[in-house]
């Protein structure tokens, strides 16, 4: 084996510092990236599905309105039965909006990041 002196350690040092940084600049970038397009492709995914429910709640909600119009012979009856469903489902969904779409987006938001493996990780440090 060949003797270096100290500062040529040193440089052999700096450089391999500066490679191992530039590889975990890197790796981070690999990761965000990762993150970035899961949670934006599941949010277009999301997105997608809420706009066929979408149209498939409206044009639902028409058709029975008008089929209750017809049997009712008051078209709107139908249409006003169809308009409180709605405000009553909106009032149940205000009231349990927690349990219902908060907590559970959350939870969506911390798998999809996968956050709670970073903090499983931080808590057996820890220990």
């Amino acid at each position: 084996m060949e003797d270096l002196s100290l500062s040529e350690q040193f440089k052999k040092l700096y450089e391999q510092a500066k490679v191992y940084l530039n590889l975990q600049v890197s790796y981070v970038r690999l990761h965000i990236a990762e993150y970035l397009i899961k949670f934006f492709s599941s949010m277009v995914l999301g997105m997608i599905i809420f706009l066929f429910l979408f149209f498939v709640l409206v044009f639902g909600s028409f058709a029975f309105a008008y089929w209750f119009g017809e049997h009712t012979g008051k078209w709107s009856l139908g249409f006003l039965i169809v308009a409180g469903f709605y405000l009553l489902l909106a009032s149940l969904i205000l009231l349990f909006r927690k349990p219902l779409i908060i907590k559970p987006f959350n939870k969506l938001i911390i798998t999809q990041m996968e956050l709670d493996k970073l903090n499983d990780s931080e808590d057996e440090e820890e220990k």
